[in-house]
């Protein structure tokens, strides 16, 4: 944890952009403390993905700093519930959810019994809002405890841990059966990936290499505080 600060002394960076989790926060602070010491302007805090685009409510740790300019923290993109208009600003857009990034899958099956009109519709593949005619979904469940998260579709997805809990992050039906693992392309896409990324490696590995990725849009608006001219041109 402390090799950054060795580099950043040593090579003297024009920015430096560290993510750990959560309950690495002091020690950012303290290495903010010295970097502003040599010179640096420095940020540190803890952001939630959900509030800048991404259908997960990951919390990670940040330590952002620069040498060429002020740094400040990201603005979010979204709110939880969002936010309404004021003096200041247009407000802020809901944060997104599994559903809304996910989708369902096309192949629509309608269920009518012995009737001849009605009857419920859902997909053939994929999540379902009304299986049986009233308000059944799928939920991702990430953890194999009593206690394990479980979040609906039309929530974001909790945050998402792989590796040896891989075969614990599954999709469940409302009364908690199994249905089938995440799959890696769904990872990505809650990830900020697009579904068909070029991941390298087993599956286990695929997963791994999701799972330690910092989110797109989470990395986006960090980046956007330090280097703002360079990812204009990029866009």
């Amino acid at each position: 944890m402390v090799e950054p600060l060795r580099y950043a002394l040593d090579l003297r960076p024009e920015w430096i952009a560290l993510e750990e989790v959560p309950a690495a926060l002091p020690l950012f602070e303290h290495t903010a403390h010295l970097l502003g010491a040599a010179g640096y302007s420095t940020w540190t805090g803890v952001l939630n993905a959900a509030d800048f685009g991404l259908a997960q409510t990951r919390r990670r740790a940040f330590l952002i700093a620069s040498r060429s300019r002020p740094v400040l923290p990201p603005q979010p993109t979204h709110a939880d519930g969002g936010s309404p208009a004021d003096l200041f600003g247009d407000g802020l857009p809901p944060w997104r959810t599994m559903l809304d990034v996910l989708g369902c899958p096309p192949g629509v099956v309608i269920t009518r019994g012995n009737h001849s009109s009605g009857g419920s519709r859902f997909p053939t593949t994929g999540p379902s809002w009304a299986v049986t005619g009233r308000a059944r979904s799928w939920l991702l469940k990430v953890g194999n405890r009593p206690a394990a998260t479980r979040r609906r579709l039309d929530q974001p997805a909790p945050t998402l841990l792989f590796g040896k809990a891989l075969k614990d992050v599954s999709w469940i039906d409302a009364d908690g059966n199994p249905i089938r693992r995440l799959a890696v392309e769904e990872a990505a896409v809650l990830q900020g990936f697009r579904s068909d990324y070029p991941w390298a490696g087993s599956r286990t590995k695929q997963f791994e290499q999701i799972g330690n990725a910092v989110p797109v849009p989470l990395a986006t608006a960090i980046l956007r505080t330090l280097v703002p001219a360079a990812l204009e041109v990029a866009a």
